[in-house]
């Protein structure tokens, strides 16, 4: 590059005297050239076609939806026993708040925190909502008044202790004998089958009826013959003698 002197004088030169060389006048203007020229890009045209995902995209923006229901609404009534964990109430927005015992979730869905009864009640220190709580016994009503004392969220009901009194076993009553003497508790049957092998007369081999009624009661002796043994015995007398 010139100095800027020169550039200066050469903007007078041409501006002022028509007298200068034409050589002159042609170098300035050379100089007055910008240096690196511009280069033209050439202009890109992009046609894409995007599909949103939007409602618009795939059915018309107002036409309304005809899906499933949400199936909200109440799912215990009142004075229900629910557990630890189980779903009282659905709802979009709050139409009902978390009462005592009970908490909502991110869904403002509302479920019980304790065992417990469900309870629909209004608080008067906020009329102008409703709550569902849980209650820890059937008869226990909400809201808890202010003052009354706290109640343990154990899940356990106050059962009071009652002495066992010991009765006497009816197998030592088996053996006593009433006044009369002729009334007895019934032993068991177990007690019974005992007695029956006690009282089953021993076996005799010279009883001849006896071992011909075991050897007919036997597995080696045909059951079908037994019928007509017995009526050919009763038409001859005894067929062993």
């Amino acid at each position: 590059m010139l100095p800027r002197i020169f550039t200066a004088g050469a903007h007078w030169a041409i501006g002022s005297s028509p007298a200068v060389p034409i050589s002159t006048l042609a170098y300035s203007q050379f100089l007055l050239r910008p240096t690196v020229a511009k280069a033209k890009l050439p202009a890109v045209v992009s046609v894409s076609a995007v599909r949103w995902a939007t409602h618009k995209a795939s059915r018309p923006a107002n036409k309304g939806k005809d899906g499933p229901g949400k199936r909200l609404g109440a799912k215990k009534t009142a004075g229900e026993l629910v557990k630890t964990g189980h779903i009282i109430f659905r709802q979009r927005g709050t139409l009902w708040y978390p009462g005592e015992n009970a908490s909502m979730g991110r869904d403002h869905t509302i479920f019980a925190g304790c065992p417990g009864y469900v309870r629909y009640y209004r608080d008067p220190a906020h009329p102008k909502r409703k709550f569902i709580g849980i209650a820890l016994t059937p008869t226990q009503k909400l809201p808890t008044p202010p003052n009354a004392a706290t109640r343990r969220r154990l899940g356990r009901v106050e059962v009071p202790l009652v002495e066992i009194v010991k009765r006497d076993s009816i197998d030592d009553k088996e053996k006593e004998v009433l006044k009369s003497g002729v009334y007895y508790y019934r032993p068991p049957n177990w007690k019974l089958g005992l007695l029956g092998e006690e009282l089953k007369r021993p076996y005799d081999p010279k009883n001849t009826w006896a071992r011909w009624q075991k050897r007919a009661k036997s597995e080696w002796f045909p059951l079908g013959q037994l019928g007509s043994v017995m009526s050919w015995r009763g038409r001859c007398g005894d067929f062993t003698g």
